[in-house]
């Protein structure tokens, strides 16, 4: 009896053991049973993320290298980013879900589903932008149709939500093709090729050598018709032709700054899918001379100085790398009436949305897997935002340059738009007229059949004029400070561009075609060897890929090394057939036709003297009779800077901007006085409302502190010219 309590007790300690095992596998199998719908969740939603973001965005920017290397990135923030492009939202979407629903799985499945539409949405905005479908009455329906449809079938049927799962694959492929297929993954898996200089014996210099690569500088936009330089526009180019040789029907062999600029620097004709790296091109400009002589080199876009010759820039933060591609993937994805008023990115290589940023050569066009301009735009005026800062960077690297050997390489983005700099070296201009760089539709150049067409193409032409004034200062300067050293008579100095632009209407383009060649590629190219003091001109045909050869020849290098080009200066011919195959005289009917477009002059006074009242343009308003009111209105943009005007500091109004009211079609053209004088017509007008929207180039008639503006409508009878106030500004 006294053992039965015990046995007893066993028995019910063993059912408890059996009872707590029981509930153990019962809470283990329902944990398993939970944890297996919020793992394919996760795939879902890492799925939906990979068609969504990361096919897009690593395909895109897989296909352009040069955005990493223009922004100096390193191979580590390139993997960073793509494993947080393929992770990051699906985390964030699979988090909020788990977080907002702890206490009511229903809830946590109602915000998994927002996060597939979310999804779903972004996959169906990125079809449509593909496919070309722009409207929003069309793109609006479509994609909420789409993501309603992906998140109920997820939801309800094991078919949908398992295919949607097994995407995750799909995200995961994205990415390793990104980092070891793509054209950005050479950037992370080539090998050191810095034994391969081969054989090169450099006689001792006797002085520095110069390259100067300026960005989008045509050199017709500098001829007169006769084939010479505006001296009267362009005093310090003038200068350089007298000392140096002058290659007139020089052109370059690209218009996308990637491949012009190694050409230069390699003399080596470059391929579109080489990348513009030390790697890609081991022999060129700074391996010739080694180690032998300190290097001072200021590249944009390409990286072809190693690290064992050049110090390497610091990497930017990550976070403008993100800024950047979230930018670049809004423009992926949405359609026109939601990306206007977004800062471009198919003018710069990067800092898309800073607006003083300059840039080389590039833009991302979103759906063509292509960059179409050449700009890489810097953070701040110390490190080179905008065009000033890109001329204070020019000052900087040519103050290194003293009178004893060095080797100097300089790439900045001028004249490259946007237009921002003046030939008086002082204040900005206001505004561009190109549609990529603006968000105000005022600024937009109309259809070539407007009648405002011809009046605000003419003024690219004026834009680019006044750029190409302010670098003609900075070449003076280079020249003065090179002379006060002691250098440039033993200098090898080197001046060219990269490419040109086409600013030849019906069109602003640097898209080649058979139309465009002569203006898009050809480009200054100077040369002073040492010891040159007596201008030459030579219209051989002559290639940017000459460029390295010329100076080995120059110098009296041996090398065994192998170019697509020749030396301009050893008599020999060149090898190659340049894309530019017309002659010399081709440039000069350019230049002809573009000076057409200003018969008055050639002086910048000249330029602002075109349209109805061209005659007038320069004269004291007071020279003629000024009577009843008109009755149309006038006011200016930002017109509230004139009051006390900083010619140093603020932006100047020499492309003046602003609206007409009181016409019932469009106003006639009218001139402005500044200050008393009459300095320039306004007009192509634009329809904005009740209103009309005007541009027009201003002679430089400004001054610091309060500038008086009176715009006049003309009213001429026989050579009587009466003057008509108009009320406003």
């Amino acid at each position: 009896m006294a053992d039965q309590p015990e046995h007893a007790l066993g028995h019910r300690s063993a059912r408890h053991r059996g009872e707590v095992a029981d509930e153990s596998r019962d809470t283990t199998h329902a944990h398993g049973k939970e944890r297996r719908p919020r793992a394919i969740d996760a795939a879902v939603l890492l799925g939906l993320g990979g068609v969504a973001i990361t096919q897009p965005l690593l395909d895109l920017l897989g296909r352009n290298p040069t955005f990493f290397v223009a922004g100096n990135y390193t191979d580590g923030q390139i993997i960073w980013f793509s494993l947080v492009v393929a992770v990051a939202p699906a985390a964030v979407v699979f988090t909020l879900a788990g977080l907002t629903g702890l206490p009511n799985p229903r809830l946590r499945s109602m915000f998994h589903g927002l996060g597939v539409a979310a999804l779903a949405s972004l996959f169906g905005l990125a079809v449509a932008r593909t496919v070309g479908l722009d409207g929003l009455g069309y793109v609006v329906p479509a994609v909420v149709g789409l993501a309603a449809a992906v998140a109920v079938a997820e939801n309800r049927t094991r078919i949908a939500r398992q295919f949607l799962s097994y995407l995750a694959l799909g995200n995961a492929a994205f990415v390793v093709m990104f980092l070891t297929a793509s054209p950005t993954a050479e950037l992370m898996w080539t090998s050191d090729v810095g034994s391969s200089r081969g054989t090169v014996v450099v006689p001792p210099l006797t002085g520095p050598i110069l390259v100067v690569v300026l960005d989008e500088f045509p050199v017709t936009a500098i001829l007169r018709g006769d084939g010479s330089i505006i001296d009267t526009r362009y005093p310090n180019l003038a200068r350089l032709a007298e000392s140096s040789t002058w290659f007139r029907n020089a052109a370059s062999e690209s218009s996308r700054t990637q491949e012009s600029v190694p050409t230069i620097l390699s003399g080596v004709r470059a391929a579109p899918e080489d990348l513009p790296v030390f790697n890609e091109y081991p022999r060129n400009y700074f391996t010739v001379f080694g180690n032998d002589y300190p290097v001072n080199s200021y590249e944009l876009v390409t990286d072809l100085c190693p690290a064992g010759i050049c110090e390497s820039s610091p990497a930017p933060s990550t976070r403008l790398l993100f800024d950047d591609v979230f930018l670049i993937y809004q423009h992926r994805i949405l359609p026109p009436a939601l990306r206007d008023g977004l800062p471009p990115v198919n003018t710069k290589w990067g800092a898309f949305d800073d607006d003083a940023a300059v840039g080389t050569g590039a833009g991302i066009s979103p759906t063509k897997h292509d960059f179409l301009a050449d700009a890489r735009e810097i953070r701040d005026d110390e490190t080179g935002a905008g065009s000033a800062g890109q001329a204070g960077i020019f000052e900087r690297q040519i103050g290194l340059i003293g009178a004893e050997p060095s080797v100097n390489f300089v790439h900045v983005l001028l004249p490259h738009h946007p237009y921002r700099l003046t030939p008086w070296g002082e204040g900005r201009l206001t505004a561009t007229l190109f549609p990529e760089e603006v968000a105000g539709d005022a600024n937009k150049l109309p259809s070539p059949e407007d009648p405002a067409y011809e009046f605000r193409f003419r003024q690219i032409y004026l834009l680019l004029a006044m750029q190409i004034g302010a670098v003609d200062t900075l070449l003076g300067d280079m020249i003065d400070h090179l002379q006060s050293t002691g250098a440039w008579d033993r200098a090898l100095v080197v001046i060219t561009s990269d490419h040109g632009i086409d600013v030849t209407a019906p069109g602003f383009k640097r898209n080649e075609d058979e139309s465009n060649t002569d203006e898009l590629l050809r480009v200054p190219l100077f040369i002073k060897a040492p010891g040159q003091t007596e201008g030459r001109v030579d219209d051989a045909p002559a290639s940017t890929v000459d460029v390295l050869p010329s100076i080995i020849d120059l110098l009296d290098i041996e090398t065994d090394w192998d170019f697509d080009g020749h030396s301009l200066f050893d008599g020999s011919q060149s090898s190659i057939d340049r894309h530019v195959q017309s002659d010399v005289e081709a440039a000069f009917r350019l230049a002809a036709a573009h000076e057409s477009q200003f018969p008055r002059g050639e002086d910048w006074v000249s330029l602002a003297a075109v349209g109805k009242g061209e005659d007038l343009v320069g004269n004291p308003a007071s020279d003629y009779r000024v009577d009843d009111a008109s009755a149309l209105r006038w006011s200016i943009h930002n017109g509230q800077t004139l009051d006390n005007l900083s010619l140093a500091e603020d932006d100047v109004p020499y492309i003046l901007e602003g609206t007409v009211e009181g016409s019932d079609g469009r106003p006639p053209e009218l001139v402005v006085a500044v200050n008393g004088t009459l300095a320039g017509t306004i007009g192509g007008y634009l329809q904005a409302g009740d209103a009309w929207d005007f541009t027009g180039y201003i002679a430089p008639f400004f001054e610091d502190g309060r500038n008086k503006l009176v715009a006049y409508e003309v009213e001429r009878t026989g050579d009587v010219v009466t003057l008509h106030r108009l009320a406003g500004e």
